[in-house]
């Protein structure tokens, strides 16, 4: 039996979805015995009984709206977790528009500023913090407070999976910055894979290293229209993932379950499992 220690770095700090859902203030006053029960957990989860330190942050990012990226983010939160090399957080930083919660049927809070010792578990390993469905305007929220939430969630995880929204602004800047893998989600139509090029000359002129860069393909399938070298031309990188279009993906979707959860032996769980061996 895991036994671990109560007193292990900020990890005890995690609070669980009945923390979430109480209706009261946000933050430290919002930590009952139940923070300590979902903290024991999160300790079991990492194998090495004690809370990682330095986790590996991977920042997912669609080059337009409806590229795919938050089933990109979620399934590959889900193989992260399964691969057991220490438990996955899952951030969704869309804060006006967030879908994680609804990937994973889970609740979400009705406000309050995003803090890393208020997860949500979603399984084994898994962990979330989930956009809150009424907080107003995200460019209110000052910059430091994805800074910090990244910053505290890289001592207490092994991996941070970002989910950020296609629309840039500062905090979407933030997590690109903290990313140790940048992925790019796009889809292989020419209108998408000119804001693929648009976006990789932002990150250019932003002083990205090209390196940290990874570039998913999703949706595809044999006969789009458009050839395989002109798509490998606008990624401007080795392709990390091509993701298959199939019906079982809204499915999941619709039914809160990530397809790599429910059938990781299906082709699309395949590329997001060796999508996740790239980004470990």
């Amino acid at each position: 039996m895991c036994q671990p220690d109560p007193g292990a770095g900020g990890i005890t700090e995690i609070a669980g979805p009945d923390v979430m859902s109480d209706g009261g203030p946000t933050g430290v006053d919002r930590l009952p015995a139940a923070a300590h029960r979902v903290a024991q957990a999160t300790l079991c989860d990492n194998e090495s009984g004690g809370p990682p330190v330095d986790a590996r942050i991977v920042t997912i990012v669609g080059a337009r709206a409806g590229a795919g990226a938050s089933t990109v983010a979620a399934n590959l939160a889900v193989a992260l977790a399964r691969a057991g090399t220490g438990p996955v957080c899952l951030v969704d930083l869309d804060f006006t528009a967030g879908d994680i919660a609804t990937m994973f049927d889970a609740e979400v809070d009705e406000g309050g500023v995003p803090e890393a010792h208020v997860a949500t578990r979603l399984s084994r390993g898994l962990y979330a913090i989930l956009a809150p469905t009424i907080l107003g305007d995200p460019g209110r929220l000052p910059e430091r407070v994805v800074s910090e939430l990244l910053a505290s969630l890289s001592t207490m995880y092994a991996h941070v999976v970002v989910d950020a929204p296609a629309a840039v602004n500062k905090h979407v800047l933030t997590a690109l910055e903290y990313a140790h893998r940048q992925v790019l989600v796009t889809t292989p139509e020419r209108p998408a894979l000119r804001a693929l090029s648009r976006y990789h000359d932002m990150l250019d002129t932003l002083g990205h290293d090209r390196h940290l860069r990874s570039v998913v393909i999703n949706r595809t399938h044999p006969d789009n229209g458009i050839p395989t070298p002109e798509i490998e031309q606008a990624a401007r990188t080795p392709i990390a993932a091509w993701l298959p279009a199939t019906a079982d993906v809204p499915h999941s979707i619709n039914t809160g379950q990530p397809l790599t959860a429910v059938d990781p032996d299906h082709p699309f769980s395949h590329a997001l499992q060796a999508l996740a061996r790239h980004s470990s």
